[in-house]
């Protein structure tokens, strides 16, 4: 299908737990490791390890925790061995003796690339509707967890089409969903895809597949 080989090409830029960060800004998430760090802001709250750095390095053990809120906005690395995530930044700052880590999805979906200003709690819950749904109001509100694929007339979501309450299309969203196929991503690091069709006046479940084994 098309829309499994777009995500093959790169389209699982997922960010979705609730916040899809199916955008431009997230591409960089899918990639293996990055060549340099980068500023990010946080989306969602995340877990942060300190881990202790010794040698053999799977010796290396976490000795505390932390919490790093959405909206904030960090320096981090994305290696491709050992851990994934590593902060450079502020209270955060890795060296030679401690990494702090975050435990988090491989994939991304809980971070933004740059700095922003993530909407409040309060003012995110102002949403227009949206053919049954809502949809986001402003470009700033990065919030939203479905977005319509204009290349391939596929809807992306973290959500079924049938959790109206809580699928929020990004801003400047154009398109009928009902009329496009729906993909929900979901599964650990969301790499199970599900297609569904509006057919008979009801969604209907078509197939799922396992990206991790394409």
């Amino acid at each position: 299908m098309k829309i499994k080989h777009y995500v093959m090409l790169g389209l699982a830029i997922i960010s979705l737990g609730t916040g899809l960060s199916v955008k431009g800004e997230t591409a960089q998430a899918v990639q293996d490791e990055w060549r340099n760090a980068h500023w990010v802001t946080l989306t969602k709250n995340v877990t942060v390890e300190k881990i202790h750095v010794v040698e053999p390095m799977y010796k290396s053990r976490s000795v505390n925790s932390y919490t790093a809120k959405r909206g904030q906005h960090f320096k981090m690395e994305h290696w491709g061995t050992d851990y994934s995530w590593v902060l450079q930044s502020g209270r955060f700052n890795s060296g030679g003796k401690y990494l702090y880590v975050v435990d988090a999805s491989y994939k991304g979906g809980w971070f933004k690339m740059g700095t922003h200003k993530v909407t409040t709690k309060r003012s995110s819950a102002k949403y227009k509707a949206f053919h049954g749904y809502r949809i986001a109001t402003s470009k700033s509100d990065i919030s939203y967890n479905t977005f319509y694929s204009k290349s391939n007339h596929a809807t992306l979501s973290d959500y079924r089409p049938t959790q109206t309450s809580k699928v929020i299309f990004s801003y400047g969203s154009h398109v009928y969903p009902k009329s496009h196929e729906w993909t929900w991503f979901h599964g650990k690091g969301q790499n199970l895809l599900t297609d569904y069709r509006y057919v008979g006046g009801k969604w209907v479940k078509k197939d799922t597949t396992d990206v991790s084994k394409i």
